[in-house]
């Protein structure tokens, strides 16, 4: 039985691994680096990891965390900022209020992709997490996925 679980903890560290994997600021590309410097001149506390071929920098701007994808040639696949509730969109908040009555907002955050905005959320009740996230005009979406 304890190999079991000892095999189940190495696979699922393995898993865990391999899908963010960190990097030295010096490995990344320059190309990568400029663009994130460029668009985040005040990012403090960076830190960078891989997310499958691409960049995934982790930082912040004005005590507010924020995640940048960036491709390897560096263009800017997608952004994340967290915001607060009071930030979401009327459309959102009544998106939520009907769908998911009686659960609690535990984490907000906007996505930026290929131009335009979206609202991921983390919905808790009872200790069920449900991970959601909406277009600016509160209909629920899977493309783009939620980003933890």
């Amino acid at each position: 039985m304890k190999k079991i679980l000892v095999g189940f903890a190495f696979v699922g560290a393995s898993v865990i691994a391999a899908q963010a994997q960190d990097v030295a600021t010096k490995d990344v590309p320059q190309a990568v680096a400029a663009v994130l410097t460029q668009q985040y001149a005040n990012a403090t506390d960076l830190e960078w990891e891989m997310d499958g071929a691409n960049y995934e920098a982790d930082f912040d701007v004005d005590r507010i965390d924020h995640n940048v994808l960036i491709d390897p040639s560096g263009k800017i696949l997608m952004t994340k900022r967290d915001v607060m509730e009071k930030d979401l969109p009327q459309s959102v908040k009544a998106a939520i209020d009907q769908s998911y009555k009686g659960m609690r907002l535990d984490d907000v955050e906007q996505l930026e992709k290929d131009g335009t905005t979206y609202y991921q959320v983390e919905l808790d009740q009872k200790g069920e997490d449900k991970k959601v996230v909406f277009a600016a005009d509160g209909k629920e979406v899977t493309d783009p996925a939620y980003w933890d």
